[in-house]
């Protein structure tokens, strides 16, 4: 999984991820390390995180497979995309891959969390309180901190700078 998440214990914007088709902050640095990893591997997410990605972007990410889940595939109409209505039947059909990204949204994260089928977080953790309308599912509890599965590979911070908000890029992997 890869996400930006912000990272506000005790107030509404804890996990946001989210507002409308924006995120809530503007981070370069992520994104060239978002394009760094997911280039060259299937991308899952759901219909609204693909929209997001047109209204941003223009269009699909280049140079990996978008992969976009939803119930209603006549609603993603855009050459060469795959649509699966199902997020077993998206992997299924990638199984071959060395890595699949689940990039968004929450309810794709959700249910990759709920039935443990995440090997790797990669996570952006921006400090701050923002506002939206889109949050993470729970995940802490996950973390080998607090008894879960999940231990800490390797964590990247960034100090606040040129008004953007300090973050850190961490890294947690499966044991």
């Amino acid at each position: 999984m890869i996400a930006a998440v912000a990272e506000a214990p005790g107030t509404e914007s804890d996990r946001l991820i989210g507002d409308g088709l924006e995120l809530p902050w503007h981070l370069p640095v992520d994104f060239r390390r978002f394009k760094t990893l997911t280039t060259g591997h299937p991308l899952i997410m759901g219909r609204k995180t693909f929209e997001s990605l047109l209204h941003q972007n223009g269009g699909p990410l280049p140079n990996r497979e978008n992969v976009v889940l939803t119930r209603h595939p006549t609603r993603v109409d855009h050459p060469g995309i795959h649509v699966y209505g199902s997020l077993p039947l998206a992997l299924e059909a990638f199984a071959d891959a060395e890595r699949v990204f689940i990039g968004g949204g929450a309810g794709v994260y959700g249910s990759v969390l709920e039935d443990g089928l995440a090997d790797r977080l990669e996570l952006t953790l921006v400090e701050g309180e923002f506002s939206g309308d889109t949050y993470f599912p729970p995940y802490r509890h996950l973390l080998e901190e607090n008894g879960g599965p999940f231990e800490l590979a390797e964590r990247q911070k960034h100090p606040a700078a040129d008004g953007r908000p300090a973050f850190r890029f961490d890294t947690y992997v499966r044991r």
